[in-house]
């Protein structure tokens, strides 16, 4: 009798030990999916603020605004929604007229990456001028960019007369001597390329022509635009 007795504690410890465990199961499952659910949630939701900014380049955009947006696409196209879960990558398609003379933002259709990787290459080359040179006395071609001629040759130890005209000195002075004509030759790089570069954000604008949208999820998969 004694023996029966502690078999069927025994039994009934196993019992409520069974019993332990798969509850400590269950409310593990059950917190898991929460905590998935949590995720999911916030991926949407993330989902969601994502194509709420690009719906906001639904109309007529300088260039500016067009390498910002093509500066959204990139993060949006890196986010794991898309690296990891399978969601469409964003195509953006630009259409332009160009702008002559340089290789930058040249005319022609293509994708929007094209445009920041001119965007890249040009601000690059801006920079560069941008910086001090040892052989310009310490001072940037930008800087020279400003300065009258008088100013620059004075800066040179030169010292044309008083009464010789502003353009004069360039022919007679700066020219002659070979820092300072390479200093004229950059200068003027300089002002073509934060001219090009100023042309495309402020003086260009593009329309959105076309917005396509992935029929399983809603997300947005392209957007054209053209130059107007």
């Amino acid at each position: 009798m004694e023996n029966a007795s502690k078999a069927l504690i025994m039994a009934g410890s196993v019992l409520i030990a069974i019993l332990v465990i798969g509850l400590l199961v269950l409310g593990y499952n059950n917190l898991s999916s929460l905590e998935q659910t949590r995720e999911d949630s916030e991926a949407n939701l993330k989902g969601e603020e994502y194509m709420q900014r690009f719906e906001q380049y639904y109309r007529t955009l300088y260039g500016s605004e067009l390498l910002s947006l093509a500066n959204l696409q990139e993060d949006y196209n890196n986010t794991s929604d898309v690296l990891n879960d399978g969601y469409d990558r964003i195509q953006i398609t630009v259409t332009t007229d160009g702008i002559v003379n340089t290789s930058y933002f040249s005319a022609g259709t293509y994708s929007i990456e094209r445009l920041s990787e001119d965007q890249a290459k040009i601000e690059a080359e801006i920079s560069n001028y941008e910086k001090a040179q040892s052989s310009y006395n310490n001072r940037s071609v930008k800087y020279y960019s400003s300065k009258r001629n008088r100013e620059i040759a004075t800066d040179f130890d030169m010292e044309p007369p008083s009464s010789m005209p502003d353009y004069d000195i360039a022919t007679y002075y700066l020219e002659t001597n070979s820092t300072t004509a390479q200093l004229l030759e950059e200068i003027q790089a300089y002002k073509d390329l934060t001219t090009i570069y100023n042309e495309f954000r402020t003086g260009k604008q593009f329309r959105c022509t076309n917005v396509t949208y992935n029929n399983q999820n809603g997300r947005i998969s392209s957007m054209t635009f053209e130059e107007i």
